[in-house]
């Protein structure tokens, strides 16, 4: 009986251990059934979120698209500048017409009147006018990149004055699509600069336009550019002398024919240029009963061409530009010359006209840099005997630009500026200007 023990013993523990065994192992069934049901609840709240996230992720882009300025897969830019005029001014002959003030206009420079006695005039004005913002578009298509531009300052503005608020109107400066069907190849439609002007030699002054001499027009046209090569056909517009009303202009807008541009851009070294030749029809209508009858009418055909250009000189440059032709009128220093003259038997009549600037543009450092320009314009008026009030159109301009700018920070420009200008009258009276400009620039 003594041996049996140990051996009972060896089975009840055994059996004990089994059955502590099989215990054990329905713990381990129960905790891994409880954390297949934590993995699937788990499971299903990841789903859960998931569809929640996709939901919202459909429901943000829908409004992103909503609320996108533009189409989907059109780049959007927006730029300008604000620009603090203060200019003081002093004619030797007068008070000018307001529109001087704001800008050089060298029609507009006042001259000794006919009776000899004049006074010179003194003004200084403060103006935000010159600021100006842009909004533009970049498409990719299949047929090729189509972009838009729209830009607006505010000068010329008859709405407002400075006694309070000087609230001025925005105008238009450019609107336009261009259509860049194949490399260097494109079509551009709307008001631009005109084609016949390279804007790029125009130089860095502070005043708004700049030499005398320049070519300087804006508006709608349909150009076609291959290469360095560009054609365009132009708004018409014409502006005479009357020799039937004594120092009277005659404005018509009403011609058959566009201008028509034939430009060509080149580039030698660090030399840009460009020559462009440009062919107007002028024509006028002189009509009575409110435009029903036709009194008087007639049509000349003239020409013009410009030969401008750019040349860098390490971080310099020199910009220059030469113009000629029978009818640069409108085209050349802001209207300088009408586009002809109407005889006394009613026939249209032109006269040879040039016009040249040359500027050089120094940079002391790079935070410092200055312009200096000089310019003539000229006119072979009609003489008395073709048109009777010959004596008092305008013989020639010149000007003078130097200015000092100090850059103290990307894209903000502190800087000063002299003017000088003269006009003469084809009967020798004469008037000048002098100007003092400072300007406050910030580009964005």
């Amino acid at each position: 009986m003594n041996k049996m023990k140990p051996l009972a013993a060896a089975f009840i523990a055994v059996g004990t251990l089994g059955m502590a065994g099989m215990a054990a192992a329905d713990d381990v069934d129960n905790r891994i059934r409880e954390l297949e049901r934590q993995l699937q609840e788990l499971k299903s709240q990841v789903s859960s979120q998931q569809q929640e996230i996709a939901t919202n992720k459909t429901e943000m882009q829908a409004e992103i698209e909503e609320a996108r300025p533009m189409a989907k897969g059109t780049k959007f830019t927006y730029g300008g500048f604000i620009q603090l005029d203060a200019i003081s001014s002093d004619y030797s002959d007068g008070q000018p017409n307001n529109l001087i003030e704001d800008f050089y206009v060298p029609s507009l420079v006042p001259v000794e009147p006919a009776s000899g006695l004049s006074d010179s005039y003194t003004s200084t004005n403060f103006s935000a006018k010159t600021s100006r913002f842009f909004f533009t578009t970049a498409t990719r298509t299949d047929a090729g990149l189509v972009s838009s531009r729209i830009e607006l300052d505010f000068m010329l503005s008859g709405s407002g004055d400075e006694r309070i608020s000087n609230s001025w109107n925005s105008r238009l400066r450019h609107a336009f699509v261009q259509w860049d069907y194949d490399k260097d190849s494109s079509i551009l439609a709307g008001q631009s600069w005109s084609t016949f002007f390279n804007v790029s030699a125009l130089p860095d002054l502070l005043d708004f336009v700049g030499p005398a001499g320049t070519i300087f027009v804006r508006q709608p046209q349909v150009r076609w550019t291959m290469g360095g090569l560009q054609l365009a056909v132009e708004n018409p517009a014409t502006r005479l002398n009357d020799a039937s009303v004594d120092g009277s202009t005659l404005y018509y807008n009403g011609n058959e024919m566009p201008d028509i541009v034939a430009r060509y851009n080149g580039k030698l070294g660090d030399l840009s240029w460009s020559v462009a030749g440009l062919g107007r029809e002028l024509r006028y209508s002189k009509r009575e009963d409110k435009g029903a009858v036709e009194v008087d009418s007639d049509s000349a055909y003239a020409y013009g061409v410009s030969f401008s250009g750019k040349w860098m000189l390490g971080q310099d440059d020199l910009r220059f530009m030469a113009n000629f032709g029978s009818a640069l009128g409108r085209y050349m220093g802001i209207n300088a010359f009408n586009d002809g003259y109407v005889d006394s038997d009613g026939d249209i009549g032109t006269a040879d006209q040039w016009g040249a600037f040359i500027a050089y543009q120094h940079y002391w450092s790079p935070r410092w840099r200055s312009t200096f320009s000089v310019s003539a314009a000229g006119a072979d008026n009609p003489s008395t005997a073709n048109y009777a009030s010959a004596d008092s159109l305008a013989k020639s301009y010149q000007s003078m630009h130097a200015n000092l700018n100090w850059l103290p920070a990307p894209k903000l420009s502190i800087g000063g500026e002299l003017i000088l200008a003269s006009k003469e009258l084809e009967d020798g009276r004469d008037g000048d200007m002098s100007r003092l400009q400072f300007a406050v620039k910030y580009a964005f």
